[in-house]
């Protein structure tokens, strides 16, 4: 047996051993850490920044450069523009998009070291008019169902056709103007809240709400088939053979009668994106579009995006409607008469219009 200091020596020689070894190879992770932090490529900073992402078509973009450049080159939406100048340590850009929205911005060229950047950059536009306040007259009032809850309204070869909302009681309907009775009516799967409607070529659409799902018609209700789409479904209506259709937010999409979408327009006025774009009708050149919960009428140029006037019909909201709840919703354009018809949900009346001629609106200095 080894006496207790021959046992304590041996404890304490392997102790020491073993610290050494720990010693070291925490100094080899440290070494090794440090080498793989120096050989990292530091993250490259932009040279080129925007002072202020959002100001109207026409505007002067301001970007600030952090370091001398040179080669300088810009392009917009992918297309070179020479509309700039370079003062010091900030280019001055023009925006001349021509329709609102956000929009791409690449600056580029050498830096100080005579090495090749390339920044991306977004930046927003607004309208550059103000819109004009669009006059309108009352001509005639036809009773209307109270109890539908209107979510599109479209007259079609002289007749007047209506879709309706709300789980469970979404419906397609042909009505009769004088009366305001349904001739013709086709209930929806109670699974689907009923949306806009718009008939091209003999045949009916009908949007739901959140379900992505389109019903076709043909002009006796009868279902064709269906069509699906990617974000929720509220105003539709069509230019020729083209459908446009809103969801809720300031866009607008364009699509083939088989819903394959070919573009989409961002809308906006002089303040900002207008949201909340609704029931919808087109007529003579504009898209118009109620808005959400206001008692507006937006008249939309649907080839750049910007709001050109509004239509208030707060003076003409039956006095026995909550607004605030059975809000404006129902647009309808009838060609023959080249009037409007216009009713919002639950509303007891269809009021016949004439929308006076737009007031030009007026170009609005930049931000």
């Amino acid at each position: 047996m080894l006496d207790s200091l021959t046992q304590f020596m041996i404890r304490y020689a392997l102790l020491t051993v073993l610290l050494v070894f720990f010693l070291s190879a925490c100094k080899q992770d440290k070494k090794e850490s440090t080498t793989t932090t120096a050989t990292q490529t530091p993250e490259k900073l932009p040279i080129a920044s925007l002072t202020k992402l959002a100001g109207k078509i026409g505007d002067s973009l301001a970007v600030h450069l952090s370091e001398a450049v040179s080669d300088l080159k810009i392009s917009i939406d992918g297309t070179a523009s020479t509309g700039f100048r370079q003062q010091k340590d900030t280019l001055r850009i023009k925006a001349n998009a021509p329709k609102t929205g956000w929009h791409q911005l690449i600056v580029s060229g050498l830096n100080a070291q005579k090495t090749a950047f390339a920044d991306t950059l977004a930046f927003e536009l607004y309208s550059d008019i103000t819109p004009a306040s669009v006059g309108f007259t009352v001509l005639q009032t036809y009773p209307h169902e109270k109890s539908s809850f209107t979510q599109g309204l479209e007259f079609y070869k002289g007749d007047l056709y209506e879709g309706t909302g709300q789980n469970g009681q979404s419906k397609l309907m042909k009505v009769d103007l004088k009366t305001g009775k349904p001739i013709q009516s086709r209930p929806i799967d109670a699974q689907y809240f009923g949306e806009g409607i718009t008939i091209v070529n003999d045949k009916i659409y009908q949007l739901t709400w959140t379900s992505g799902v389109c019903f076709q018609y043909t002009m006796d209700f009868t279902p064709v088939t269906t069509f699906n789409y990617h974000t929720q479904g509220w105003g539709l209506t069509h230019r020729d053979t083209t459908l446009i259709m809103s969801d809720g937010s300031n866009k607008l999409y364009f699509l083939t009668s088989t819903f394959q979408k070919t573009a989409e327009i961002a809308v906006y006025d002089d303040k900002g994106p207008v949201v909340n774009l609704n029931e919808l009708e087109y007529a003579n050149g504009y898209v118009y579009a109620n808005i959400w919960q206001t008692n507006r009428i937006a008249q939309i140029d649907p080839a750049t995006g910007k709001v050109t006037g509004y239509l208030d019909i707060t003076k003409i909201i039956p006095p026995t409607i909550n607004a605030t709840e059975d809000v404006l919703n129902g647009i309808a354009y009838q060609p023959q008469e080249r009037l409007f018809y216009i009713t919002g949900k639950n509303w007891p009346t269809l009021f016949k219009v004439r929308v006076s001629p737009s007031a030009k609106s007026s170009v609005v200095a930049g931000l």
